[in-house]
């Protein structure tokens, strides 16, 4: 009987430490089919910047460039598309120019985010309650509704052709006051923010040295979409950017599918936005590091 009942817990062992392995399994199966799935489109891009125009434009699909060529990337930087598009504005010049319009905009975006939503959600003022749902109705306004008055307080303030439009309007959006509003509030006790001040310091010092510090996983997140949504703006910077030494990235691309032009240099888009690609990745994996270690700090806090 002895030996009976100790080999039914052995058997169940045995059939429970199967059981996860093989879950393990299906879920890995999983991953791998939902990454590729997702891989597909860059690579797609990928492969189409190296391929010649009339593959592109043939109805069979290829997964391998035949032949394989780089003469889309020479096209790119020197300009020099085709006879019927030359390209005044330098590759390097737009992806600089996306990359200043970016960052001008990302950096002080949190650092005024952030501030705001410590506001509205530590500190107790008239009205705080009726501001704070004002910022929220500016969220529900079409951005087609303000691109006409944006355009032409732009141009009376002279600020056409410069980075100012895509800079000062976009340091204080709305939903990045409501994403760290909401955060500060969940994760930071008040009792802490009453310590500080017991111990006498200011506003500033107390969002400077205590709440800057444990807010970085939303930080991350902000950074990465306000950093991804500057770098990809097309209809704003279209609208107050004609100066060739001043177009982004979004904005030379589209040149090469111009109404101009008989046919789209698909293959020289591609290898452009291959490039304009990289920086967005390279930003994500550097958040994405301080997002997961803000994270685990967190879970291992609590």
């Amino acid at each position: 009987m002895a030996e009976m009942s100790a080999a039914i817990p052995q058997s169940q062992v045995v059939g429970q430490s199967r059981m996860p392995a093989f879950s393990r399994i299906l879920v890995y199966l999983v991953l791998i089919m939902l990454g590729i799935f997702f891989m597909f489109p860059f690579y797609a891009m990928v492969i189409a910047s190296f391929m010649p125009r009339n593959a592109l434009n043939s109805i069979t699909p290829t997964l391998w460039p035949n032949p394989f060529i780089t003469s889309n990337y020479t096209a790119l930087f020197s300009g020099e598309i085709n006879p019927d598009l030359i390209v005044k504005t330098p590759f390097i010049r737009a992806l600089f120019n996306s990359l200043a319009v970016a960052i001008g905009q990302t950096v002080p975006a949190l650092l005024f985010t952030s501030l705001v939503g410590f506001v509205f959600a530590k500190r107790r003022f008239p009205g705080r309650n009726i501001l704070f749902y004002c910022v929220l109705v500016t969220m529900m306004l079409p951005y087609q509704s303000t691109i006409v008055p944006f355009f032409l307080l732009m141009s009376r303030l002279g600020w056409i052709n410069t980075f100012w439009p895509l800079w000062i309007p976009w340091w204080a959006p709305a939903w990045g006051v409501f994403l760290m509003r909401q955060f500060i509030a969940a994760t930071i006790p008040d009792e802490l923010i009453d310590a500080a001040a017991i111990d006498g310091a200011s506003l500033l010092g107390m969002y400077w040295r205590i709440v800057l510090p444990l807010i970085g996983p939303i930080t991350a997140v902000l950074g990465i979409l306000n950093f991804m949504n500057a770098w990809n703006d097309f209809i704003y910077s279209n609208i107050v950017m004609n100066d060739p030494n001043m177009v982004t990235v979004p904005l030379l691309l589209n040149l090469f599918k111009g109404a101009t032009l008989t046919v789209p240099e698909y293959g020289v888009m591609a290898a452009g936005s291959v490039i304009a690609t990289i920086p967005l990745i390279i930003v994500f994996f550097v958040f994405q590091r301080w997002l997961i270690g803000g994270i685990m700090s967190g879970a291992i806090k609590a």
